[in-house]
């Protein structure tokens, strides 16, 4: 019985390293896409063309490696957490 609790509680810790893994390509991506359109939109309303769009990707993009170490953190506490101990 207490080998299928700790299996289970691999498989659900695995499931949200894997998760949490598979969030940083959207992360990535998200960040300078939101800065570009966010310039875009600014230089279209103030006319600075291109600084602002260069500027925000810049934003979006360090932004973005910041969220991912925040991520790739998160992951190795719960990665390093230890199991809960067997009851004897």
């Amino acid at each position: 019985m207490h080998t299928e609790d700790r299996k289970k509680a691999d498989f659900y810790k695995w499931t949200k390293i894997w998760g949490l893994i598979s969030f940083v390509p959207v992360v990535l991506a998200a960040g300078p896409l939101a800065g570009y359109f966010l310039g875009d939109y600014l230089e279209k309303k103030i006319g600075h063309a291109p600084y602002l769009s260069l500027v925000c990707l810049a934003l979006g993009f360090f932004t973005s490696i910041r969220e991912i170490i925040k991520i790739l953190k998160l992951v190795q506490k719960t990665d390093a957490k230890p199991d809960k101990p067997e009851k004897p």
